[in-house]
């Protein structure tokens, strides 16, 4: 078998290789795609390509394995239904499938178009799922499109200028950052403008604004609610104030909001595994469980995606553009993709006073908190240049939580050495003047760049809290605004603690969780799943509140019993109950030195 694939591979290559004189020169011409989603009802896209002229090596087609933002294999191949291509005259030309996401077409005649089929990606099977922000999705009156999902490319023309036209139904509307010319079809500089641009289309409700020179528009899908886009738009108004001035400049001309807002029973009936938001450079595309309730609780993910025009999008490596769709190959600086972005959008609303000193405090301390339940001595550089191995991957959300708080302290150096004049914000505007969407920086040269631009200081803490997992220097660095920081400090409230919150996962498995070094003394250890606790079975109706109150009416010191779960096995614990620790505690003094007083001034401001 092994030697029959050897030989039809052979094949192929003899008619890529030396038959390619049928084929055309390659030209600079645009590469013309089409969608057809009208009949949605198949549950496809219908895709047509038609290529300029084609050389023997323009003729792999390849679909995307990865793609900016997504941190995560793809292959979107797997989900191409059907595959052919055409001469002139309609005769069907030879293609082979070579691997996941790759067909080969044969150089026999002149190439006309590629006609394929593609199912989303919200159907995928159990194992091969794509978290729905970065996939597609067709449903019955809208259509999450994310280009990259559909649309591949013929090696060579990555380059080439793009045309793109969208058929669908014609009571609904599309929401996209793309310009349409008089001939219906949309424009890309390139493939990589292209795979930038997701769509959103169905029956959408829109509203408007204008922050700084960049026009901001908000498409929304929420059947329940037609006038939602205007509502989440007022709310989210100081939001992107906040951003305009923490940004100063406007590095793209217009914004756009696609929003697809599910309630949790929608969410469920389409089996989605999770949401969120994927940023892009004129654009972000959320996939959101909620509804008009909750819309307070988009605010933060919708500052965070806008902020990213900053970096990645605009402050970037040579890594990133022009970027491999074809093989997964990491960025040694998703500290400061992620990281440096989760910092800012935080630290502008507090700059902005949307959001209180002790607001800010206590999101740092919770974002501590989750950190400590990530591995403790995986750097972010680690982190960042082993994304996509599965035992990594796991810990990508620790760059929202470690990342971010790392960033506030490089902000807290960075005013302290330049005596309040120049912070983390200064650095990366200063930087944007520099770099761009179209002028990567050296991978492998950004550190000493950044060192660079700052002072010879910013090496050692680049590399003890970047580069390596020192544990961080929050007392020593927060005490210089004249805020004091405990790691942990006895409770004022008088109420016990087993040492361990309960979570829940499901409708009724319940978990130990924020495990105390007391707790782990005791035997409980992460991922023990509560079977029994204080003689209450955890199947038993309302066993949160039963065991909380019977917890609230023991004290400090009383033994309790557990039975938990382990590899299959029920283990019995013993316990004491223990006096509330609280975790990661600041504290504001009232009266801080003139030098603690006049760097917080500074740390507090945009300038």
């Amino acid at each position: 078998m092994n030697r029959i694939v050897r030989n039809c591979l052979g094949y192929w290559l003899v008619i890529l290789f030396c038959a390619g004189g049928a084929f055309a020169q390659r030209t600079s011409a645009p590469v013309v795609y089409e969608i057809d989603v009208s009949r949605y009802m198949d549950d496809l896209f219908h895709v047509t390509v038609y290529p300029p002229g084609l050389s023997a090596e323009n003729s792999i087609f390849n679909f995307v394995a990865t793609a900016p933002g997504t941190y995560d294999v793809l292959d979107f191949g797997k989900f191409v239904k059907s595959f052919r291509a055409y001469d002139g005259n309609g005769n069907e030309l030879g293609s082979k499938r070579l691997s996941a996401n790759r067909w080969a077409i044969s150089t026999t005649g002149r190439l006309e178009k590629v006609a394929y089929d593609v199912e989303d990606s919200w159907d995928a099977q159990a194992g091969q799922q794509i978290a729905p922000m970065c996939g597609t999705g067709i449903q019955d009156d809208f259509i999450v499109l994310n280009t990259f999902g559909v649309l591949g490319f013929f090696n060579g023309l990555q380059t080439n200028p793009v045309k793109l036209k969208i058929r669908y139904p014609k009571d609904w509307n599309i929401g996209t950052a793309m310009e349409m010319d008089s001939a219906g079809y949309y424009s890309a500089e390139n493939y990589d403008d292209l795979a930038d641009t997701p769509v959103l289309i169905g029956k959408l409700s829109s509203a408007k604004t204008r922050i700084n020179d960049i026009d901001v528009e908000v498409y929304v899908y929420y059947p329940s609610d037609l006038t939602i886009a205007a509502k989440l738009l007022s709310s989210v108004n100081d939001v992107l104030l906040s951003a305009g001035k923490f940004i100063q400049r406007s590095p793209v001309s217009h914004y756009k909001y696609l929003i697809a807002l599910l309630d949790f029973k929608t969410f469920e009936k389409y089996q989605l595994t999770a949401s969120g938001a994927l940023e892009h450079s004129s654009s972000s595309l959320y996939v959101l469980a909620g509804d008009e309730n909750n819309l307070q609780g988009i605010k933060k993910d919708m500052a965070h995606e806008f902020l990213h025009i900053l970096t990645p999008l605009n402050l970037h490596s040579d890594r990133i553009s022009p970027y491999n769709y074809r093989t997964p190959t990491p960025s040694q600086h998703l500290w400061l993709y992620e990281g440096v972005t989760e910092w800012a959008s935080s630290i502008m609303l507090f700059r902005n006073h949307v959001m209180s000193l002790e607001e800010l405090l206590s999101l740092y301390s919770q974002k501590l908190s989750m950190s400590d339940e990530y591995e403790p001595n995986m750097s972010l550089l680690q982190l960042s240049s082993g994304v996509y191995e599965r035992r990594i991957r796991s810990q990508f959300t620790n760059f929202y939580m470690r990342g971010a708080i790392t960033a506030a302290l490089l902000d807290i150096r960075l005013l302290e050495l330049s005596g309040g004049k120049k912070g983390l914000r200064e650095v990366l505007l200063k930087l944007l003047q520099e770099y761009g969407k179209d002028r990567p920086f050296p991978e492998n040269e950004f550190f000493q760049t950044f060192i660079s631009e700052t002072y010879p200081q910013i090496g050692k803490f680049i590399k003890d809290y970047i580069e390596e997992s020192e544990p961080l220097p929050l007392k020593e660095y927060f005490s210089k605004l004249g805020i004091e920081y405990y790691s942990e400090r006895p409770s004022l409230s008088q109420k016990p603690t087993f040492g361990f919150d309960i979570a829940q996962v499901g409708d009724h498995q319940l978990y130990a969780a924020k495990i105390s070094k007391e707790a782990y003394r005791y035997g409980l250890q992460k991922g023990d799943r509560i079977v029994k606790l204080l003689n209450i079975e955890a199947e038993d109706a309302g066993f949160p509140d039963k065991v909380v109150g019977l917890k609230n009416s023991m004290r400090v010191g009383d033994p309790f019993n557990m039975v938990v779960e382990r590899d299959g096995k029920n283990i019995e614990i013993r316990g004491m109950l223990l006096h509330k620790m609280d975790y990661h505690v600041f504290k504001v003094l009232e009266e801080p030195t003139e030098e603690q007083r006049y760097l917080r001034d500074r740390w507090g401001k945009n300038f």
